[in-house]
């Protein structure tokens, strides 16, 4: 944009440099000239201080259009959800109650799944047996009841729960003292997974001392009746064996099944 000179009225005119302490408020919108012809030096409008100034105000009018409509849509929205919230809450108070459904579980017990022989994952089952418990009062003491009275009675799984909630801790006070008094009632029973579990406690010493022959003892067993981590702990525990310890643990592990299938067949034999 030419601005022509005020002196002369040349069009040969160009912007000239701002001095110290001519930059104030009331000259933003101006810039200082020269003239090419006459040498005199004034003031014209400065077309970019107005573009910039126009963009600002289009900015800040854009800005607050934006907000607004994005109020407004959040206010539309927020009542199209209420009525429909109040519409579901009536429809719901119209509708008869409906009878509860029932859920019934076709998996096999632990018991079930041992007499036809399957491969039995020690994980999936502690996983699952830990989360098993309902435990409404959040009581140390509820949750033990739920499995000491058929323990007591010689419910093999039921001793094994309560070796398994002494040993994790989960559902009453951690102690392995207790955890392998239930895990020895309920491996003599041939309980796989107590044995594999009594096994472990053998191996490390905790609840019971330390004993490598009969921690391979029972691994042997649990192995056998398909718990594979308790085969891959017995070929473990088997290094730590000297040849005279591993055929007597092997030997012990085979009278204990003999005499159990023994009496297992004369209980068949008197029912």
């Amino acid at each position: 944009m030419t601005i022509n000179c005020t002196q002369c009225g040349s069009s040969r005119t160009h912007k000239s440099r701002f001095r110290p302490g001519e930059r104030t408020p009331s000259n933003l919108l101006l810039s200082p000239y020269r003239c090419r012809d006459c040498k005199a030096r004034f003031w014209g409008r400065n077309s970019d201080a107005y573009f910039v100034a126009a963009t600002s105000v289009g900015s800040v009018f854009l800005l607050g259009t934006l907000i607004w409509i994005g109020f407004s849509t959040d206010e539309s929205i927020r009542n199209n959800l209420q009525s429909q919230s109040q519409a579901a809450s009536a429809e719901l108070l119209r509708s008869p109650p409906q009878s509860p459904l029932v859920i019934v579980s076709t998996k096999p017990t632990l018991s079930e799944a041992i007499a036809r022989g399957e491969k039995i994952n020690l994980e999936s089952i502690r996983n699952e047996e830990s989360h098993s418990v309902p435990n409404p009062s959040d009581n140390r003491f509820y949750t033990i009841s739920l499995f000491l009275e058929k323990a007591r009675k010689g419910s093999a799984d039921a001793q094994y729960q309560l070796g398994l909630l002494y040993l994790t801790g989960k559902g009453t006070l951690q102690d392995f003292s207790e955890a392998s008094k239930w895990f020895i009632l309920a491996a003599e029973q041939n309980h796989p997974l107590a044995q594999y579990e009594l096994g472990l406690l053998y191996q490390i010493g905790q609840g019971v001392e330390m004993d490598s022959e009969k921690s391979y003892v029972w691994f042997n067993l649990a192995a056998a009746a398909g718990v594979e981590q308790a085969a891959l702990a017995r070929d473990k525990a088997m290094r730590s064996l000297s040849r005279v310890q591993l055929t007597s643990a092997q030997k012990t592990a085979r009278e204990w099944l003999n005499s159990r299938n023994k009496s297992e067949k004369q209980l068949s034999g008197l029912e």
